[in-house]
């Protein structure tokens, strides 16, 4: 684990893949509507929390499914966060308290690899870091009931693998929209969620091929 987190970092180091890989998962009323990429004067600042940890000989992270709610992220999977309180010291501070929150984790055993790519999410306002961390061993989950409905622990060796991007149209609002989605054991992975994992998938994929996933 050691090993993987060590290369993944220097991977990070040398430059992210930005926006344009992350526009790869992008629905298409992103496309059609011409969403804006970059967040307004009054954006809300969140951050995510791209947790990694060993399970079964394989390297996972965690998503959970939010409950369905009039919002326009209701029902969706995502990565444990939320938005920067004014008591956080920074987003890295956001993303471990809400992941400590949401699912039980033990801030004190994340260890902060580094920040990815922030994502502009236009319907909601708010401006997106997504942050990696990694603890080394499989960590006790608690799902925060009222935020989170289930947790799903995915092996990045699957995650990684092409054949599991999938196209399909989605009704939302009432609205039909062709999705790309990340297709993980019949859970659906798509929107900010999506477009976030692509980065970070892109840049492990540079990591050493031998490196067990």
């Amino acid at each position: 684990m050691k090993n993987f987190v060590e290369k993944l970092s220097i991977e990070i180091a040398k430059g992210l893949p930005g926006p344009e890989v992350q526009w790869v998962m992008a629905s298409s009323d992103r496309m059609i509507k011409g969403f804006p990429r970059f967040p307004k004067e009054d954006s809300i600042s969140a951050a995510i929390m791209i947790l990694l940890y060993p399970k079964d000989n394989l390297i996972h992270t965690v998503l959970i499914q939010r409950p369905g709610y009039k919002g326009v992220h209701g029902g969706q999977i995502s990565f444990p966060g939320g938005k920067k309180e004014a008591s956080d010291t920074d987003l890295i501070y956001t993303a471990i308290r809400e992941t400590a929150e949401e699912i039980g984790v033990n801030s004190s055993e994340i260890n902060v690899i580094n920040t990815l790519t922030p994502l502009y999410i236009p319907v909601s306002n708010i401006v997106v870091t997504p942050v990696v961390g990694w603890i080394g061993k499989k960590p006790v989950f608690t799902n925060k009931e009222d935020e989170v409905v289930f947790i799903i622990e995915a092996d990045i060796r699957t995650l990684i693998d092409p054949s599991i991007i999938k196209v399909k149209p989605f009704e939302i609002n009432g609205e039909m929209i062709n999705i790309k989605y990340y297709d993980y054991k019949n859970n659906v992975i798509w929107g900010a969620t999506a477009m976030i994992l692509h980065e970070f998938l892109t840049i492990i994929s540079k990591v050493n091929s031998s490196e067990t996933f």
